[in-house]
């Protein structure tokens, strides 16, 4: 199905004449928020293994499995760290973040901007560890 602009979108949301019609028109335009989808699609679109984004993410197997499968949903700081597993972009990660219904990253929060500054630089998850770290901000670790 082709995706209709969010603007249409909104449009006919505030228009509807009731909640079952609006419910109607959009239920088909709407994102499936679970990770497994989006995860499973980079998987794919990266050419790796879910083992080897993983060990670059800095989140153990039998967890980082569970995501890829959809039995557990992970939490937005693990996302990021998915993200940085697949190596992705800011605009990359930014997009995950919205698909998965989580808040895109931030430059005026303090754990965000050293995390995009850690994206932007194509910096491994140690790496922003350390930086995150030193600012006195909660780690990926923790």
């Amino acid at each position: 199905m082709l995706e209709i602009d969010t603007e249409k979108l909104l449009h006919s949301l505030k228009k509807a004449e009731n909640f079952q019609t609006a419910l109607a028109e959009t239920a088909p335009h709407t994102i499936d928020q679970t990770a497994k989808k989006f995860l499973n699609q980079w998987l794919e679109a990266k050419q790796t293994t879910k083992s080897a984004v993983l060990k670059k993410a800095g989140i153990t197997e039998a967890t980082g499995y569970q995501y890829f499968d959809g039995k557990r949903n992970p939490s937005r700081e693990k996302i990021i760290a998915l993200a940085i597993g697949f190596s992705l972009t800011l605009e990359e990660t930014n997009e995950l973040l919205k698909k998965t219904s989580y808040a895109q990253l931030y430059p005026k929060h303090p754990w965000d901007a050293v995390v995009i500054y850690g994206l932007s630089h194509r910096l491994t998850i140690l790496e922003i560890d350390d930086y995150l770290y030193e600012a006195g901000l909660k780690t990926f670790g923790e």
